[in-house]
Order: C-alpha cells, then sequence, then structure tokens
C-alpha cells in the first residue's frame, strides 16, 4: 500500500535536490533568492522550471529569506510516496539497504546517496527507533531519494523472512564479519545489505538471521569505519562486481 510520511519530501532545498525533484516531476513551486551573478546550475534549473510552467517566485533579500541560510533555492513539492513492509514484492528484483536504528541524520542521507549512485534502489527503514525522514535528508541526498525507494518496517526479522522468500540474499556488515566483502561472488544475485546503529552495530539476534556476515578489509590501525562510510564501500564493491 501506498502512502506518505508526513508529508515527505513536501519541502526540499539545495540545487542538487530541486533540480532532481524537477526531474521526478513533483515540484509545485521553486522560490529562490535574487542573486546578481546566478550560477550557470541555478540559471539552468530556473530555465528548466519555466519550461515545466512551475511557479517561479524571486525573494529581494536573504534577510526575507525563511528557509536555511545553507541554501539559496527551495522547492514545494508533491511528497513522496514509501512504501510498507507488505509491499515488498514490489521490489523483488531490487537490491535493498537495510537499516537497522540507524540515529544519525548526516549518515542517513549519506548512505541514500550512496544507494542512489550504486543501484541499491529500495531504502528499508524501522517504522521506530531510527532517525525519522526528513528535509533535512533530502538535503544531505542531494536528490538521492528521488532515485530511491523508501520501505518502513515494523519488525527486522519478517523483513528478514520476506527477503529470503524473494531469493534475495541477505548480507550484514560487521568488522568481525566471515567473510570480506569484496571475495564474494554475487552474480547477478539480488541483495540486502543490512546496517547497524552507529553504536553497536547489528545485534547478535540478527546476524543469525542473515545469509552472510561480511566485512570491509582495511589496516588493523583503524578500528571501525563509519556506518555511512562502510555502507558505500560494501555498496560499490558489489556495484562493479553485478
Amino acid at each position: 500500500m501506498e502512502q506518505t510520511v508526513d508529508g515527505l519530501g513536501k519541502i526540499v532545498e539545495g540545487i542538487n535536490s530541486v533540480d532532481a525533484a524537477l526531474n521526478s516531476n513533483r515540484v509545485n513551486e521553486i522560490i529562490y533568492v535574487k542573486i546578481n551573478n546566478k550560477s550557470t546550475k541555478l540559471t539552468s534549473l530556473i530555465h528548466k522550471a519555466e519550461n515545466k510552467n512551475i511557479t517561479i517566485r524571486e525573494v529581494k533579500n536573504k534577510k526575507d529569506w525563511e528557509f536555511s541560510n545553507r541554501h539559496s533555492v527551495v522547492a514545494f513539492c508533491n511528497p513522496i510516496t514509501t512504501y510498507k513492509e507488505s509491499d515488498i514484492s514490489k521490489f523483488k528484483d531490487s537490491n535493498f539497504i537495510v537499516c537497522d536504528h540507524i540515529q544519525d541524520t548526516n549518515n542517513l542521507g549519506a548512505v541514500v546517496r550512496s544507494a542512489a549512485a550504486f543501484g541499491f534502489n529500495v531504502l528499508a527503514l524501522p517504522v521506530k527507533r531510527s532517525v525519522k525522514l526528513s528535509n533535512r535528508i533530502f538535503s544531505i541526498s542531494s536528490g538521492g531519494l528521488e532515485h530511491v525507494n523508501i520501505l518502513m518496517y515494523n519488525s527486522i526479522f519478517s523483513l528478514i523472512k520476506k527477503l529470503n522468500n524473494l531469493d534475495i540474499w541477505t548480507v550484514g556488515l560487521d568488522m568481525d564479519g566471515d567473510v570480506r566483502i569484496d571475495d564474494i561472488d554475487f552474480n547477478q544475485q539480488n541483495i540486502a545489505i543490512f546496517l547497524g546503529s552507529e553504536e553497536k552495530g547489528i545485534s547478535q539476534e540478527v546476524k543469525n538471521k542473515l545469509n552472510v556476515i561480511s566485512n570491509i578489509q582495511m589496516l588493523n590501525n583503524t578500528e571501525s569505519l563509519n556506518v555511512s562510510i562502510a555502507g558505500a564501500i560494501a555498496m560499490h564493491q558489489i556495484f562493479i562486481k553485478k
């Protein structure tokens, strides 16, 4: 069943995110701060919006800007579509990135950006005990959320069972994993990579249910990788192999 999460993606900030939303045909209105020497990218974005007959409004002064000072362009959009765990069969031919209680907004935004870059077109998030999807994550993902389907799950164990029923390999990332991610032969198999929380990683109970627990090769003097970096490396390894 398709749904929206609290108007997810209704406000999109930042030139790359706005451009991606334009390409997804979700934009209803664009507001930008007047700049004497517009960048080529902003000029191109405005022209694209004009060609799509999008309402465009210019703010004369940054003092009148109601949005984040980090950005000078904002789009008001139709909310993005999300999916429930029961909709998983729609994505039986997809690669998944499963986030198990990630708490940091920057980490989740970076994971989304990597997922979009490397063909992991479903992001599975828990309904509870996780950082919430927000306009900030749209900005951090730099348009990545326009290219990744969002699936909200209630139970990670029932999600794993459904993935197994769809013949999707479940691969957990852990520094003490049994096999290096670059040593696994995935062939054309669809994959679900599991990322644990920043503090505790993947729980042992979840590890016991996954097909493979994998690690990323690195120097022994490094304690661990940031979860979003580890996810990006794993997704890239699978991308280049497939």
